[in-house]
């Protein structure tokens, strides 16, 4: 390390202090008795989040919470933990709270919790009435406290989340003042103070809406759960598998960081924490085998950042996703999946050509040799088992229809063991013929293992919920995984605690798979656990999340314990080791939530000034005039406002903001340009850029994290990062034209074809944008790999052209046309309207063609009744509820065009011409190559 970077790289206390400072609060009060205040309410709020999850007040009937009584209590929490834990200033005390900071944190519980005394049930019992007895007319006080409120909530949002946010806020809480003032088409009525109270604090629209709603009933869990994981030492056990297994690597400390940052991304919603926690020991191990500090800290960053997107939590957006899209959780995951994970192997492999363009070499392994080949043979099959997994879980609840008794289901338990032995022997005689065969013989056998584990605990489950019937299954279940966990205990016993390195001690070789794994195999039970409810059992999040953390508890106050057991150790104080190591995860999940509850409160001021300005629909023109109507221009400003709000605002609100402001306009204006976009398609796409914010300069505040640990500049850190995230910013661009990418309307054969040739894509693009493929690459070679990957991305671009997939028909003739067309096909409507203003709008609207014998019979199933006037073809009625309806259509709209699908090619034919150009790239760098390699040796 050069003296420059040791005069700039920041020391372990000070690495802690700058987490603190912007995730948890600075402030460490020198009172015994106020740092015990602070973590008492902060454990009480872990406490009281835990009970409203659980189905237990609504077994006993008493202690259950509405979400109206909920969201306040939840955001009084936040503001009295904001103004304890969070300094005003740079050089206000940090060792006691000022008196002031006690005044905001009261009257932050005074006017939230007046909500809950004046307008809920409680209310009822104690006053004999409510504030929602009296709609849209406020009194006094009503006026006064919500003032009072946003003041203090703008204040506790400068100090949690630093000005952007407070900034943004005030000025459309501004607007809904100032409207009349309003330059342009931006001027509206303006409101008043009782209306604007009313709006944005004594109802549901507003800072008490969806967002706070989701911050409560979800967000505040899966933080919980992250939390208790990390105490529990998962975030430590998570970080060395990935170095055991990847770091003898070429470039091997990078992939490890990339591939430990999105096992931790489970763990901390937070950028920053994520940076910190795994590049304190990811990024000195990268410097050391030839990385730059700016480059090692980029790859961190990247990584990172891209731990928001992983599902199942993706930063807390996947649930505020069910609620803006309304569609369920596993379809949110299911269509976030393949974007993150193509977006994480292209980090991969950006670090593998920087590793090649540099030769680097990966750090030694102790006791074992291994050629890159057999590395990569070790990977790919590991990949493969996961892919196979995933494919053979989807297929499981098919089969449990085909075997309808539970005989049959006994019967295939049995029929999987049988298969299992015969697995295991003939990989136990596989190993001894070297190395590769050993290699092989594992990788099936995990393959094999993973598979019929699954469909063994499917079946075994389904076979119990027979037999037990539903009441019972629930505490087979339980019991199952309390000795499930006891096994995998005694298994990790076995093995040495995994403790956690210095990063600035040096290393000579890296721990060996095996054991590594096996030390920490116990925590997988959790995550199965919560994975299982979400995705298996279809429970809600909510519920799955508390069994998760519920599970977790438990862990925390046993492992110790059960650890000396087996160990055969003294067993004083393990209990009460536990028991400090729960509270301090309680502690620290509440302490992580202040944050993103005062987060999404404030998103909602802006979100409740779109619904009572109505600036949305002034928003939408304004986008439409300066994009020409051009939808590539749409997502280009989208993708802008993204990254300039995000620069300031966390991830969370920025996707609130933007996806409230802008996504019905993308949607809508798709729809004007004949591109029917899906909303998960627009919310996933605002989500993204707002995610790239934490990279991109000048603000990035995770390159600033990042450059704190390696000590390189921090302005060039986030350019690195940000040209490494260049694929996380094209994927937007190219689901929203390929919403295959999205696993929207595939099969799973369609869904396995789409991820080869996805990843093949993203690989080519990022090698094209590297400039490095085989070797390094001239110019015009790594624009044709660029085009090479979006042909593969969207072939159906280049057949359109060649081929249009649509023939222009006369409105007149829609009825045959609509006969014409095979069933399950799509016609597309060119339709002109009116929009809510009376401005002409020309749309397109999909027409589905259903299976009746007749045209007219077609139409009628639609919902569309049709009159011809002047050889213009009017919409004469679109029926009530029916897809018509929801496709937009209405009485008295023309219909322009009919558009009727023609007979095309097969899109993927253009992946012939790709891979012969690919081909002779490849073989010419080849050549190149090859050719330096024997000029060297020559030399």
């Amino acid at each position: 390390m050069s003296d420059a970077d040791k005069s700039t790289v920041l020391s372990n206390e000070e690495l802690e202090d700058l987490v603190a400072s912007s995730d948890v609060g600075g402030r460490v009060p020198k009172n015994k008795n106020v740092a015990l205040l602070i973590a008492g309410l902060a454990l009480v709020w872990s406490l009281w989040q835990v009970w409203i999850a659980s189905p237990i007040p609504y077994m006993l009937s008493w202690g259950v919470f509405s979400g109206k009584e909920a969201r306040p209590i939840h955001l009084a929490f936040s503001l009295m933990l904001a103004f304890l834990a969070y300094p005003a200033f740079k050089n206000s005390p940090r060792g006691h709270v000022p008196i002031m900071d006690w005044v905001l944190g009261i009257l932050g519980i005074i006017t939230t919790m007046y909500l809950v005394f004046f307008d809920t049930a409680i209310a009822d019992r104690i006053m004999g009435s409510r504030l929602s007895d009296r709609p849209g007319n406020p009194n006094m006080t009503d006026i006064i406290v919500a003032c009072v409120g946003m003041v203090v909530l703008m204040e506790a949002t400068r100090r949690a989340l630093g000005p952007p946010l407070m900034i943004v806020a005030m000025i459309f809480l501004g607007y809904t003042f100032l409207g009349p003032y309003a330059p342009g088409i931006l001027a509206w009525k303006g409101a008043s103070f009782g209306a604007v109270a009313d709006h944005q604090w004594l109802s549901s629209e507003g800072v008490f809406g969806i967002a706070l709603g989701v911050s409560t009933g979800l967000v505040f869990l899966f933080v919980l759960f992250g939390a208790l994981l990390d105490k529990a030492g998962a975030g430590n056990y998570f970080i060395k598998v990935a170095f055991s297994l990847m770091g003898h690597m070429r470039g091997g400390p990078a992939k490890a960081a990339v591939v430990a940052s999105g096992m931790t991304g489970l763990i901390s919603g937070s950028s920053i924490a994520n940076v910190v926690t795994t590049g304190t020991f990811t990024i000195p191990m990268m410097k050391r085998v030839g990385f730059s500090s700016e480059k090692a800290g980029a790859v961190e960053v990247a990584s990172s950042v891209n731990g928001q997107i992983m599902p199942p939590v993706m930063g807390a957006a996947a649930f505020l996703m069910v609620e803006y899209v309304d569609i369920s959780y596993f379809e949110v995951v299911k269509h976030a999946f393949l974007p993150a994970i193509i977006s994480y192997i292209a980090l991969v492999y950006i670090v593998h050509l920087e590793a090649m363009k540099m030769n680097m070499q990966g750090l030694p392994r102790a006791g074992e040799v291994k050629t890159t080949k057999l590395a990569l043979l070790s990977f790919g099959i590991t990949l493969a088992s996961i892919l196979v997994l995933g494919g053979a879980i989807y297929y499981l609840s098919e089969i449990f229809h085909l075997l309808d008794s539970s005989l049959n289901k006994l019967v295939a338990i049995l029929v999987l063991i049988l298969l299992q032995v015969g697995v295991f022997k003939g990989a136990v005689a596989k190993a001894e013929e070297g190395t590769k065969a050993k290699i092989l013989s594992k990788g099936a056998l995990i393959l094999c293992n993973m598979v019929i584990v699954s469909f063994g605990v499917f079946f075994a489950i389904d076979l119990v919920r027979e037999v037990a019937g539903q009441a019972l299954t629930p505490w087979i279940a339980g019991a199952a995984i309390l000795v499930v966990y006891v096994y995998l205990i005694s298994i990790c016993a076995k093995h040495p605690d995994l403790v956690v390195d210095d990063p600035n001690s040096p290393v000579t070789a890296l721990p060996e798979p095996g054991p590594t794994v096996m030390a920490g195999l116990h925590f997988v039970l959790p995550v199965g656990v919560l994975i299982w409810c979400l995705m298996i059992e279809r429970l809600s999040p909510e519920l799955s999340a508390f069994w998760a953390v519920a599970l977790m508890i438990f862990i925390l106050l046993t492992q110790r314990y059960l650890f000396s057991i087996f160990r055969k150790e003294t067993l004083s104080g393990r209990i009460r080791q536990g028991f400090d190591e729960l509270i301090d995860g309680m502690i620290s999940g509440a302490r992580n939530m202040i944050g993103i509850g005062i987060a999404t409160a404030a998103a909602g001021v802006i979100v409740g000034t779109v619904s009572q300005t109505g600036v949305g629909l002034v928003l939408a023109e304004l986008v439409e005039f300066l994009s020409q109507g051009q939808i590539m221009l749409i997502l280009i400003f989208t993708a802008i406002l993204s990254l300039i709000l995000g620069m300031g605002l966390p991830t969370t609100a920025n996707y609130i903001v933007v996806s409230s402001l802008l996504a019905p306009v993308i949607v809508s204006l798709g729809q004007q340009n004949g591109l029917i976009v899906p909303l998960i398609a627009v919310h996933l796409f605002v989500f993204y850029f707002g995610i790239m914010a934490d990279v991109t300069p000048p603000v990035g505040l995770a390159s600033f994290a990042a450059a704190a640990v390696s000590g390189g500049d921090p302005i060039r850190t986030g350019f690195v990062a940000f040209f490494y995230s260049l694929r996380t910013a094209v994927l937007p661009f190219l689901f929203i034209f390929n919403t295959d990418l999205l696993l929207i309307n595939v099969t799973p054969v369609q869904g396995a074809i789409v991820f080869v040739i996805a990843t093949i894509a993203i690989l080519l693009f990022t090698a094209g944008t590297q400039g490095y493929f085989v070797t390094k690459s001239r110019l015009w070679e790594s624009a044709l790999l660029i085009v090479i990957a979006f042909t593969l991305f969207r072939p159906g671009f280049w057949m359109d052209l060649i081929s249009p997939p649509y023939a222009e028909t006369d409105p007149a003739q829609i009825v045959e046309a609509v006969q014409n067309a095979p069933a399950g096909s799509e016609l597309r409507l060119i339709v002109q309207g009116e929009d809510d203003v009376g401005d002409e709008l020309v749309f397109t609207a999909i027409m589905p063609v259903g299976d009746e014998a007749t045209g007219q019979e077609r139409l009628e199933a639609y919902g569309l009744e049709l009159l011809v006037e002047d050889g213009d073809v009017l919409i004469d009625d679109a029926a009530f509820d029916s897809p018509a309806q929801a496709a937009g259509l209405d009485f008295d709209q023309k219909i322009l065009t009919v558009l009727v699908p023609v007979s095309q090619p097969a899109r993927e034919l253009m992946y012939i011409p790709a891979l012969v150009v690919l081909v002779g790239i490849f073989l010419l760098q080849r050549r190149r190559r090859n050719s330096g390699v024997v000029s060297a040796a020559t030399a």
